[in-house]
């Protein structure tokens, strides 16, 4: 007999949940072992379909944890760069990216360059703040619309993991040599200071990521309401003037 039981969309999610992880730990007492190593995108497009679940809600969760936009940051090996993609229901238009883009432009207080290729837009921004590249890519295709966003400030990670270790070892060098201490005991001590200052350096690395993920975040957000909800174009008739109202023709006609 068929139960009459719904299910909220919390309860949804953890009934999901642990049925995923019971498959995949082989609790589930079946033999023919199908999902035992993992399913595919197109096995999750298909659950997700009979639990009602959209396409593009899935596809989009799919995004965020394949690119990590939630990641921290590393104190080991620093972070450089983000990446994100999202998927939008409907193509945008050629209306609609020219919205975007000077809002954009305003945003970052630095503007881009705007380059179609075939059906895509690609938008690059060079920032000095600190020193890095950003780049968007608008992908409209098959009734739906594809945003990309990447950025890194390489240039300024390289640079500085090398120079301050090499500065700090140096400094320490100096400082222990004009304290009188014998070349035995300042060479050996040297790399500490070059530990410290590196670490140093990543804290302010850190302070970089942080900014870098805030104005990430807000950028993608900002570019995802303006092609979902864009400006309407309105035109004004009194700026037509070879155009006239149906009330301006029946005026006429009176007048005549």
């Amino acid at each position: 007999m068929p139960s009459n039981k719904t299910y909220s969309k919390e309860e949804i999610s953890k009934i999901l949940a642990k049925a995923s992880e019971i498959q995949l730990s082989g609790e589930s007492g079946s033999d023919d072992g199908s999902f035992g190593e993992g399913i595919s995108k197109e096995e999750l497009l298909q659950i997700a379909q009979e639990v009602g679940i959209s396409q593009t809600v899935l596809e989009n969760a799919i995004n965020q944890v394949e690119n990590q936009v939630d990641k921290q940051f590393n104190w080991l090996v620093g972070n450089s760069e983000l990446q994100a993609s999202i998927i939008l229901d409907g193509e945008a238009t050629d209306l609609q990216v020219d919205q975007v883009i000077p809002e954009l432009n305003t945003f970052t207080g630095q503007k881009g360059t705007l380059e179609k290729v075939g059906n895509s837009y690609d938008w690059e921004q060079k920032d000095n703040d600190p020193e890095s590249i950003r780049r968007i890519t608008i992908i409209p295709k098959n009734g739906k619309t594809k945003v990309m966003q990447y950025v890194n400030w390489n240039e300024l990670r390289f640079l500085g993991l090398g120079l301050s270790a090499l500065l700090g070892s140096i400094a320490l060098m100096i400082l222990l040599k004009s304290l009188g201490l014998p070349k035995s005991t300042y060479i050996p001590f040297s790399p500490l200071g070059g530990l410290v200052s590196y670490f140093g350096f990543m804290g302010g690395l850190k302070y970089v990521f942080n900014r870098q993920k805030k104005k990430f975040e807000t950028i993608m957000q900002l570019v995802t309401d303006s092609l979902e909800r864009p400006a309407q174009h309105r035109i004004n008739l009194d700026e037509l003037p070879e155009q006239q109202t149906d009330k301006q023709v029946q005026r006429n006609k009176t007048k005549s």
